[in-house]
């Protein structure tokens, strides 16, 4: 995980993982904390000391704030997503800087009104500045994840990703060896050639997007959201489609807009933690860690009557 010690009272930020540890949900129900919720007004906690803003995609971005009133110091968080978001974080390198209450946690930020409106804040942290004649420092990481890690998917039968008349196999499918494990368990990679339209597999709203990421690798570096063009449905029970490994600059829809199944999203690509060109599916949401994903089992609508879970080496004709 990066990150930045700065002097003075500022913040230090970073990063978000697309293949972070394994998740812990094989029988257990996600557990969401109770967010503390700063007032509407934040200036009502005191002089605003420090302002981040990081994780910015097309769609938001999430901000961090410090206020201080007197010897008070208080951190806060939001997200300008508009959809919910968790947040990994810690507080570390304390000079001038004492806890009073935990300095690193698991947040459940609230999503915004709408892409870029302005979300909930959550506080995250309170401090105590025990010498007021002299700057503070510290150093603030934090790991993110879109979703509601309590959202489950109802019953749906996916389309293929790609336009009608085009046939592709499945390159890696649920619990793949190279990747798909932990976070990625139940996604799927289509060996897709370099820009091929990658289509909705089902109705929903564009929550966020990247198009700016370059080149691919495998070396950890890769796993960063940053590193890979991506495209993100949420769907009506609340689950997100991840169409991910898109090409630069093809992203041809945004955040906020409707998209109907079948609609064109982007153009496969090979961005990010990838080794061959391929598009990578899966519907997911966030795991309460801040951490992991939740990633769910789906089944394609191979035929007008005929649905299957996608299988290893299987070669798919798109039929809608």
């Amino acid at each position: 995980m990066r990150g930045l010690l700065v002097l003075g009272p500022m913040l230090a930020a970073a990063i978000a993982c697309t293949h972070p540890p394994p998740q812990r949900y094989a029988n257990q129900d996600p557990v969401v904390p109770e967010e503390r919720l700063a007032p509407e007004n934040p200036a009502e906690l005191g002089q605003l000391d420090d302002r981040l803003v990081d994780f910015v995609f097309d769609g938001g971005q999430i901000e961090f704030e410090m206020y201080r009133n007197g010897d008070r110091v208080v951190q806060i968080a939001r997200s300008r997503y508009a959809v919910p978001m968790m947040i990994a974080w810690s507080i570390a390198q304390l000079d001038n800087l004492e806890p009073t209450t935990p300095s690193s946690g698991v947040a459940y930020l609230p999503a915004a009104p709408s892409p870029l409106g302005i979300g909930k804040a959550v506080v995250l942290a309170e401090l105590r500045q025990p010498d007021g004649s002299r700057p503070y420092r510290r150093h603030l990481t934090f790991r993110a994840r879109f979703g509601d890690p309590r959202s489950v998917p109802r019953p749906y039968h996916y389309a293929l990703p790609y336009p009608h008349g085009l046939t592709f196999a499945v390159l890696q499918g649920f619990h793949g060896n190279f990747s798909h494990k932990g976070s990625n368990e139940y996604a799927v990679d289509f060996d897709c050639p370099v820009a091929t339209p990658v289509r909705a597999t089902r109705e929903g709203v564009i929550v966020a997007a990247n198009a700016a990421a370059q080149g691919s690798g495998t070396t950890p570096d890769y796993l960063d959201y940053d590193r890979t063009n991506f495209v993100i449905v949420m769907h009506d029970d609340g689950t997100l489609g991840e169409y991910m490994h898109l090409a630069p600059s093809s992203v041809g829809v945004k955040p906020g807009q409707k998209v109907e199944r079948g609609q064109v999203l982007a153009l496969s690509g090979n961005t990010g933690f990838s080794s061959t060109p391929h598009l990578h599916f899966q519907v997911m949401t966030a795991g309460d860690d801040g951490i992991s994903a939740r990633s769910f089992p789906f089944e394609l609508a191979i035929r007008p009557d005929k649905v299957e879970e996608p299988t290893l080496g299987r070669r798919y004709a798109a039929w809608e």
